[in-house]
């Protein structure tokens, strides 16, 4: 996979696979993301003016390395990150079903239970890396067609 990455820090490790999948970038979310912590704020940012000026339609999300989602880490996602991905271009957020613990999956149902309704981004949960790029090629066909 042609990976070039684009952010790292101890919050998020992301990729644009344009290359690979035009409109694409690919990441990992990991942590505990605390709404004071400077750096995990820093990370959960970054995307807002990158799917913007690279014209981003898909991200791909694994959250493997995730630990939980404090419960007003995820009001602010719903209030603040997902309107602006949505407002700066992202149609679609396809997330790996790749959580390791019972608690970071619950966290991470919980985080998209509403986005779509709230939103409009597209949220499908694929079982592999795989099975996400072959989705995220269909979605970005169909915008093309």
């Amino acid at each position: 996979m042609s990976m070039r990455k684009i952010f790292e820090n101890n919050y998020a490790e992301l990729y644009d696979i344009s290359d690979e999948i035009p409109y694409t970038i690919f990441g990992y979310w990991k942590g505990l993301w605390l709404l004071d912590d400077p750096e995990a704020m820093r990370a959960l940012r970054f995307p807002f003016d990158y799917i913007k000026d690279h014209h981003i339609k898909i991200m791909i999300t694994d959250y493997r390395y995730l630990e939980i989602v404090p419960v007003e880490t995820d009001a602010w996602l719903q209030s603040e990150w997902f309107p602006t991905v949505v407002k700066n271009g992202l149609l679609a957020e396809i997330v790996i079903d790749s959580t390791n613990s019972v608690f970071s999956k619950l966290s991470v149902d919980i985080m998209y239970e509403n986005v779509h309704q709230s939103t409009g981004l597209l949220t499908p949960t694929v079982g592999s890396l795989e099975e996400a790029k072959q989705l995220a090629r269909k979605l970005i066909a169909e915008l093309h067609n």
